[in-house]
């Protein structure tokens, strides 16, 4: 989702850059509910008001809750066929891909510093261990430990460009 996001609004329409498209991300990520709602529903509001908010989250839900509504009515006979359990298979192998793809795009624009570095390397492995040992750990503890982090590195403590050097 985040990929097509990327590509869309800030590739080709230019509506927000990477830096603001990672800052809404990480707002949409730490409130309640699916990314892609909350993310249109905090660039309309941005870009048109209460209005746009309404709009644009409209837009977001309408669309996937008719064809899921269609393919619901269906969805037990389409299961009955093995081409059906295939594609499933390499849909989920295409998923993993875009989750890397938007991954390293968000990455490129970052700030890179050696902390930036260490709270991504930090974060990163803890989740692949926590997945591999099935540890039950919300995303959220790691988005507020980042936050944490960077209010202390880069709020409390004097940070200098020059230290980037």
């Amino acid at each position: 989702m985040l990929t097509l996001l990327q590509g869309e609004l800030v590739e080709k329409r230019k509506w927000i850059d990477n830096d603001e498209l990672m800052e809404m991300t990480a707002i949409s990520e730490s409130t309640p509910g699916p990314i892609a709602i909350n993310l249109a529903t905090y660039l309309g509001y941005s870009r048109g008001g209460f209005l746009g908010a309404l709009f644009a989250t409209l837009g977001v839900v309408l669309p996937p809750f008719a064809i899921m509504f269609a393919i619901s009515m269906f969805f037990q006979n389409l299961l009955a066929y093995e081409v059906v359990q295939y594609a499933f298979m390499g849909i989920k192998c295409g998923v993993v891909f875009l989750l890397c793809k938007v991954t390293i795009t968000l990455l490129k624009g970052n700030r890179k510093d050696w902390i930036a570095i260490v709270i991504f390397a930090v974060v990163a492995s803890l989740m692949v261990i926590f997945t591999i040992f099935a540890v039950s750990f919300s995303a959220i503890y790691f988005i507020l430990m980042g936050a944490v982090i960077g209010l202390l590195v880069y709020g409390l403590i004097p940070y200098k460009k020059e230290q980037k050097k």
